[in-house]
């Protein structure tokens, strides 16, 4: 089709109808207002990009209707306008000014005089902000003093014209962003067939640069301090977050939580501008999935109350609670909680340390296992012995028992009953001259309660029976004529004093005083029962004595004689003890050990 107005002016793809028309009046030599009414339209309402006025414009110029349409920017809603194939408000979109590159500008005036700059649509949209040919930075124009003015590119660039040439030639180039480019597209083509498409370039905007300063950007810093680098820095790294799609988006939003530096961090905090800007969208159905996402992963991350709302949802079913609300609602403390998650989880409780939330599912394995333990006290007297005998009757494996992080152990109830049950099969007897009770066989045969016990247990041990009228082990009742090896005691690392004492068969009385004398050297450490500190003789300082000197308990014992004869004979035999100035001790050199030898033939013979 011929063009009713000739001479035309080629149009530049993605041009405004208000640039073309600008563009069309200097080649008229005429002002935009008047040309547009030489020739039935309205100067503003090209402005405007009134669909009539574009008609009339593309009949008259034979350029299609749908290609003045795509550079142009119409009012659809309240401060909402369509953009090419996509849309904006004014926040993003700044129709009512000139942007140009000035690059492209001084290029144009060079090869076709001054009435050839012109203005592309997607120059105005404030998120791109450089030249998708030079790759510098965008130059807005200062506003005319009237708004129609202003849409006039042809008069704007002949006043700023200074200005254009100066920034055309100290631009630095960048390079345009992949957001940048994302965004053109959607200008000339619509959705691109992403998670994305449901957002317009507000959305986009407004998600790139809050998501970008949360993940990029230290807490506390605004909007209005980043200048042209850092808002574009910004933008690029949340675009590359949101373009990988929810679940790289939930990967960065965790990283984004393990960095806060807070004792108990929240998700109104750690996501920060993002979450502020989501918040403002929720009656926004087009921000929708991009909520969902971020609901999805506050409710699988942070610890909530059943019906919190999270923008603008109620959570029904929140995944974490914190170990605080764990206490308040079950009794069970933060440190127990984590050690026995580090049990069931087969880790160290230090692994955990950090941790201040746990799931309802890990909260309630943790809760079945606790429910079946029970403390010290109760099992004692559940079993009708000492506290200090369950304790044993653990070293000896005879109960389950565990630790969480304090001195404190836990019994296995199941252990428990299982040796009650054990208990139950047992015939019913009564004492007898013969029947001795478990306390009195032990103290008779000079063994351990658990060790008798144990041995029972695993079956070593028989001809036991049990009191009907005496509840839990004490009523247990064994043969006297059952004996029972007595063991070895084996002696290895730092010792109390009392094994120090049983070790080199001298009294703690004694020990004190070789180790005040400086034979032997103390040390404090933690008593893993109590977690308090009680004092320990080194092996390595025991070791060293016992190479030089050696006790009168360990010489009679060694030729099976009483203590209190083997003193008589060496003390007439004036044989002396090691000089000790803390008191009298009765160790030797081990020299001594060769007159023992000869007194006890002598007495064999």
């Amino acid at each position: 089709m011929r063009p009713l107005l000739n001479p035309i002016l080629p149009f530049t793809e993605g041009e405004t109808p208000s640039s073309y028309v600008a563009r069309l009046a200097r080649l008229f030599t005429s002002t935009p207002r008047d040309f547009c009414s030489d020739l039935g339209m309205r100067w503003p309402h090209i402005c405007s990009a009134h669909l009539d006025q574009l008609e009339t414009l593309s009949l008259l110029t034979s350029v299609p209707l749908n290609t003045l349409d795509q550079g142009a920017a119409r009012l659809i809603g309240p401060c909402r306008y369509l953009v090419g194939l996509s849309s904006a408000t004014n926040g993003t979109l700044r129709r009512a000014t000139i942007r140009i590159c000035p690059r492209c500008i001084v290029e144009a005036m060079e090869a076709s005089g001054p009435g050839s700059a012109f203005q592309l649509l997607e120059w105005l949209v404030l998120p791109i902000g450089t030249c998708a040919k030079h790759g510098v930075p965008l130059l807005q124009l200062p506003n005319a003093p009237h708004a129609h003015l202003t849409y006039d590119v042809i008069e704007q660039v002949a006043r700023h014209r200074d200005l254009i040439l100066e920034a055309a030639q100290v631009a630095k180039t960048h390079g345009r962003s992949s957001f940048e480019t994302y965004l053109s597209r959607r200008i000339k083509n619509g959705v691109c067939g992403d998670w994305l498409d449901s957002l317009d370039l507000t959305h986009l905007h407004q998600a790139a640069l809050t998501l970008g300063m949360t993940l990029a950007m230290d807490r506390g810093v605004s909007r209005s301090d980043l200048d042209f680098d850092l808002e574009r820095a910004a933008m690029s790294a949340g675009f590359e977050v949101l373009k990988s799609g929810p679940e790289n988006l939930k990967s960065e939003l965790e990283r984004a939580r393990r960095r806060s530096s807070s004792k108990r961090s929240y998700f109104t905090t750690d996501m920060g501008e993002f979450y502020t800007w989501l918040k403002d969208t929720e009656e926004d159905p087009a921000t929708a999935e991009l909520r969902a996402c971020v609901q999805e992963f506050v409710r699988e991350n942070y610890p909530l109350q059943t019906g919190a709302k999270v923008l603008g949802t109620e959570i029904s079913a929140p995944k974490l609670i914190t170990l605080e609300r764990v206490r308040e609602l079950h009794g069970v403390g933060e440190v127990r909680v984590r050690g026995i998650l580090a049990h069931l989880r087969g880790k160290n409780a230090s692994d955990l340390s950090d941790m201040k939330d746990v799931s309802h599912e890990d909260l309630a394995a943790v809760l079945d296992f606790w429910s079946g333990l029970q403390n010290i006290k109760s099992t004692a007297t559940q079993l009708n012995i000492h506290p200090v005998q369950v304790k044993s009757l653990i070293r000896q494996n005879v109960l389950e028992a565990h630790r969480f992080g304090t001195s404190l152990r836990y019994v296995s109830s199941s252990s428990v009953q299982t040796l009650l049950t054990q208990l139950e099969g047992l015939h019913v007897a009564s004492p007898a001259r013969h029947r001795l009770p478990l306390a009195e066989y032990c103290q008779q045969s000079w063994l351990p309660l658990a060790r008798v016990v144990a041995d029972w247990a695993t079956g070593r041990l028989t001809g036991v029976s049990r009191d009907p009228d005496v509840d839990g082990l004490a009523g247990i009742l064994i043969d006297y004529t059952e004996t029972l090896e007595k063991p070895e005691r084996v002696f290895s690392g730092d010792l109390s004093l009392k094994d120090a004492a049983a070790r080199l068969r001298i009294s703690v009385g004694s020990i004190r005083r070789l180790r005040d004398g400086g034979y032997l050297k103390q040390i404090k450490a933690r008593n893993p029962d109590t977690q308090h500190y009680r004092c320990y003789i080194t092996e390595e300082s025991i070791q060293a004595f016992a190479e030089v000197y050696v006790t009168l308990g360990q010489m009679a014992e060694h030729i099976e004689l009483a203590a209190i004869h083997l003193a008589r004979a060496l003390d007439r035999r004036e044989i002396e003890t090691i000089p000790c100035n803390a008191g009298f001790v009765r160790a030797y050199p081990k020299e001594t050990k060769g007159i023992v030898r000869e007194l006890a033939n002598r007495v064999t013979s």
